[in-house]
């Protein structure tokens, strides 16, 4: 058997295919990362877009401020031009540029209604004017803190008008939505506090980030904790899941002041996310033309004569086509390991991989070529099952073409059908070997596609499909006549 092996890497090696396909994929792997590089603006918001100007002013000669029927669209044009204006003028990528779109906007508008609408009183326009005089002065003083205290000041004055109510309101439906409105001034609070403890201005950053994911994904934790956790369905557990992980990891990079800002780390993180079409590519090429490529080119005689049985022939081929795999798998992993830290630097691994693992309710900390290995065996199921799926064409149609074409159909159509039978409530499907072969979804004690579906449970569906498609193409191969061939 070792032999049969051996030559057949000899084989494949000698095929200029292999080698093509290595150099295509390894070029890919430079463009992303160098991509990625260069295109990548770190966390800025993009408030500001040249031409945005031109266009709202272009608006406002349309429009007669005198008509009252357009009034209300040029008021709201002529803010849009001095918000952009002011933000402009401090840059999308300063604190400035957030205060001025998330808290100016109102007093501007103001301001503005005021020169064109009788609607607006002296004591509001004065009071907005002082507003925006005080925020510019502020801003000017590259003092950020100032407008996360007023914040504060208005949240602490909301929650004290909602405790206030909810002492009074007896209804429980009023007194939910209270509940809901106290535990959302509460998660501001919270985000506006570490702020000023942990010093993360208004402006794009890692952790200014890390303060909005948690605000978001914590609501959607708490929404789904509102409701019975056990009366979801497959779907809406994942979805909570994923909210609870994020809120998690959001909550562990800010109490642990965490900057991560390296993309070679997150490329490498992701590495079968990113590479996974060039690994299946290369495996299903390998297995659908191995067997097939014999019997087109009339060398399965020579084959056959030699003093092995066909059942070793046969499963010495698939072998090599596993071997191929798991050596594709390395050459892709080392070539992101060496591309991206000559991109990003070479400094890209020292940070561990960071999860939450549901099976312990808390982050945890991995070596980052642990996590990526641990990944890789979940994902090795796919990659196994589709390979021997070409494989086995190969060996049954002995045609290259279709053998490479149905692995890949399937592949492309797993996601469609799962969700088809996600929509439809088809509870068979999970028979079917797509919901069953991705373990990534087990990882950490994560939640299954569908209901019914346990680690052992897969891994028996998976072996089943897979000695299937084995044994029939070992009696299919030792069943076929070669005389004319």
């Amino acid at each position: 058997m070792i032999n049969l092996i051996g030559n057949e890497l000899k084989k494949i090696f000698k095929k200029k295919t292999i080698y093509i396909l290595l150099i295509i994929t390894l070029a890919y792997i430079l463009l992303m990362n160098i991509m990625i590089k260069v295109t990548d603006d770190g966390y800025s918001y993009h408030y500001y877009y040249e031409g945005d100007i031109e266009y709202y002013e272009s608006m406002l000669e349309s429009l007669n401020p005198q008509n009252a029927s357009e009034l209300s669209d040029y008021i709201n044009y002529k803010t849009q031009v001095e918000l952009l204006n002011l933000t402009k003028e401090y840059g999308n990528e300063s604190w400035q540029a957030f205060v001025i779109n998330s808290m100016l906007t109102s007093d501007i508008n103001t301001i503005v209604a005021h020169e064109y609408s009788d609607e607006i009183t002296e004591e509001a326009y004065n009071e907005a004017k002082t507003a925006y005089d005080t925020a510019i002065e502020r801003m000017d003083a590259d003092d950020w803190k100032y407008f996360v205290n007023m914040d504060l000041e208005e949240i602490n004055s909301s929650l004290e008008e909602q405790y206030n109510q909810k002492e009074i309101v007896k209804d429980s439906q009023a007194l939910a939505s209270i509940e809901d409105t106290i535990y959302n001034l509460e998660l501001q609070k919270q985000i506006d506090e570490w702020r000023l403890d942990k010093n993360i201005s208004y402006a794009p950053s890692f952790l200014n980030d890390q303060l909005q994911s948690y605000y978001g994904y914590q609501s959607t934790v708490h929404q789904y904790e509102n409701s019975k956790i056990e009366e979801l369905n497959p779907e809406e557990r994942q979805d909570y899941q994923t909210s609870l992980e994020q809120a998690s990891l959001a909550r562990y990079y800010l109490e642990n002041n965490i900057s991560l800002d390296n993309n070679g780390r997150e490329i490498f993180l992701t590495l079968f996310n990113n590479y996974e079409l060039f690994i299946l590519i290369i495996g299903i090429v390998i297995a659908g033309s191995i067997v097939s490529d014999e019997f087109n080119k009339g060398t399965i005689k020579l084959l056959l004569v030699k003093p092995y049985n066909r059942i070793k022939i046969l499963l010495s081929k698939f072998i090599v086509c596993l071997l191929i795999l798991v050596l594709t798998i390395v050459f892709i992993a080392v070539c992101q390991l060496v591309v991206g830290s000559i991109v990003f630097g070479f400094d890209s691994l020292t940070t561990p991989a960071i999860f939450y693992n549901f099976d312990t309710n808390r982050v945890e900390t991995m070596n980052i070529l642990a996590y990526v290995g641990l990944i890789g065996i979940c994902k090795m199921p796919i990659y196994i099952l589709l390979t021997t799926l070409a494989f086995a064409c190969s060996t049954l149609f002995t045609n290259s073409a279709l053998a490479i074409a149905v692995p890949f159909l399937g592949y492309m159509s797993a996601a469609f059908i799962n969700q088809l039978a996600l929509v439809y409530d088809i509870k068979q499907i999970i028979y079917f070997v797509t919901p069953n072969w991705d373990f990534t979804y087990y990882l950490f004690g994560g939640t299954p596609l569908f209901d019914g579906l346990t680690v052992l449970f897969s891994l028996a569906i998976c072996l089943i499909y897979l000695l299937i498609m084995i044994v029939v193409s070992c009696v299919v191969f030792k069943r076929r006549d070669i005389k004319n061939i």
